[in-house]
């Protein structure tokens, strides 16, 4: 997820001469209307096969990677997400059963994610 994150961070000029984040100039994302800075979304897709079984190695995914997901809580019970990464942790059975359309899992910080 490091990797991922550094990546992230890369920065080059589009074609227009701007600067922008390296992913952006192959791929778009919608604006954030709150200012945020939207990263795309990470899916992990666990099997249970084998020792490293979901319920063991998610919540010691989550909080390895604590610094580049959770939000930073603002005055007035806002939540600021600029340059964090959604992480989304489903199992393949889930997805299996229901498609990218169907139950997501769950986010990095507990919530229930309505799509994958």
């Amino acid at each position: 997820m490091g990797k991922y994150a550094r990546f992230l961070r890369r920065k080059m000029k589009d074609i227009d001469g701007k600067e922008r984040p390296m992913w952006r100039t192959r791929w778009t994302a919608p604006a954030a209307s709150s200012g945020d800075k939207a990263h795309p979304p990470v899916l992990l897709v666990f099997n249970r096969i084998g020792d490293r079984k979901p319920n063991n190695t998610v919540p010691r995914l989550i909080d390895l990677t604590r610094r580049l997901w959770a939000c930073q809580r603002q005055h007035g019970g806002h939540h600021h997400y600029d340059g964090k990464i959604s992480i989304i942790a489903t199992g393949l059975r889930n997805l299996r059963e229901h498609g990218p359309a169907g139950p997501g899992g769950r986010g990095a910080g507990g919530e229930e994610v309505s799509r994958a």
